[in-house]
């Protein structure tokens, strides 16, 4: 008897699921155990939404930011405010599982930062993900940034030291945690005065400590570091890496 073809996108989705009746249920199973190649597309899967429950699940319990606390005080019908909270959490999750989706991608390619030289990558490939103009969640609420640094460190798993970048004009825009292999990475957006992006990336690195660098690609430059064990790469327009920003990246000594 020839063999059935290979199952679907949706049908393996389902699979991982459970939605699937036994009989579907069997014949992917028998499929992937002839296949190790889809069975490791599964896997990955697998690890997506392991990885999005390990991320999100605590967000669940964070009181929700002033603005929309605001906001749903201006709305006097009860039905009204459930129906924008519900709306509000659907488009979080959806663009959260885009961005996770396109991450895991280059995860499982093997693209996943393993030095100060690849971490400059990931970093630029972080900036142009999660600069764009397109809106999208912070994973934190409003809160002071001075106490940004442990809120990182606890998420991160390492002591996290962040840049004085306020004091050039730089303002703090969201904060996204993206899932990798060793552990949890992430990305501070921030807009300088001229309202050109810039983003800071943080993830621990397994290699000695290095001065800072900087590295140019395109039409951005980042400036990278290691310390403790935690690398920063400060991603921003070459027009916007002044002196003045690499100071308080540490690249130099001020005045």
């Amino acid at each position: 008897m020839s063999e059935q073809g290979p199952p679907s996108e949706q049908d393996l989705h389902a699979y991982i699921d459970g939605y699937l009746d036994p009989k579907d249920a069997a014949r992917v199973a028998a499929y992937l155990a002839r296949h190790p190649e889809a069975a490791a597309l599964v896997e990955a899967y697998c690890a997506q939404t392991a990885g999005l429950h390990a991320l999100y699940d605590k967000i669940l319990d964070e009181p929700l930011p002033e603005p929309m606390l605001a906001l749903l005080r201006r709305r006097r019908s009860a039905a009204i405010s459930r129906r924008l909270t519900v709306a509000a959490a659907a488009l979080a999750l959806l663009m959260a599982s885009a961005a996770m989706g396109w991450w895991f991608n280059e995860l499982r390619h093997g693209r996943e930062a393993a030095g100060p030289a690849a971490l400059v990558a990931e970093a630029q490939r972080a900036h142009r993900l999660f600069t764009g103009d397109e809106p999208w969640a912070s994973d934190f609420g409003a809160q002071r940034y001075a106490d940004l640094a442990q809120s990182l460190s606890e998420r991160i798993g390492a002591p996290v030291t962040l840049p004085e970048v306020e004091r050039v004009g730089l303002s703090l825009r969201g904060v996204r945690l993206v899932p990798r292999s060793a552990g949890t990475a992430a990305v501070i957006v921030y807009r300088d005065g001229a309202g050109r992006p810039a983003s800071l990336f943080v993830a621990t690195v397994a290699t000695a400590d290095a001065p800072p660098r900087a590295d140019s690609s395109g039409d951005v430059t980042t400036l990278y570091r290691v310390a403790n064990g935690v690398g920063y790469a400060l991603t921003l327009s070459r027009a916007g890496a002044d002196p003045a920003v690499k100071v308080a990246f540490g690249m130099q000594t001020g005045p």
